[in-house]
Order: structure tokens, then C-alpha cells, then sequence
């Protein structure tokens, strides 16, 4: 399987499957952020930057929620 039919095959399931692949592939996406870092921030970040402007989402606004959610987690 090509990822053109992984992301076919993705697009097909209801929202809380694809919830769900997400969950499971966070700790993939994780360890490779931990080999290479800056690689990951280089490739990564301009397609989300991308990404939250197509939904209208304000990457300043996203990153401060971002960050209330931690100081919540670590009281």
C-alpha cells in the first residue's frame, strides 16, 4: 500500500477512526522528532503553519493555547 491509499483509505473512515490512527501514530511521529529535531521543525512546521491557515486557525492563537494546555497539566 502507497500512501496516496493510506490517506484514501483514511479520508474513508468515520471521525473516530481517524481519531484513533492519529492517537496511534503520535508516538511514531515522536520518536522521530527525538532523532532529528531540527529536521522534523524544518519539514513539519511550514505544513502546519499551511495547514492552520486553510482552516483558519491563528497559528499565535493556536500556540497559546498550546501553551495554557501545559501549565494546566504540569499543577
Amino acid at each position: 500500500m502507497n500512501v496516496d491509499d493510506l490517506v484514501k483509505a483514511f479520508e474513508q473512515l468515520p471521525e473516530n477512526e481517524q481519531k484513533e490512527v492519529f492517537k496511534r501514530i503520535m508516538s511514531t511521529m515522536c520518536g522521530q522528532f527525538r532523532q532529528n529535531p531540527q529536521q522534523m521543525m524544518a519539514e513539519m512546521m511550514p505544513l502546519c503553519r499551511e495547514m492552520m491557515q486553510g482552516c483558519g486557525v491563528d497559528p499565535g492563537q493556536m500556540m497559546e493555547m498550546m501553551q495554557k494546555m501545559r501549565e494546566k497539566s504540569s499543577q
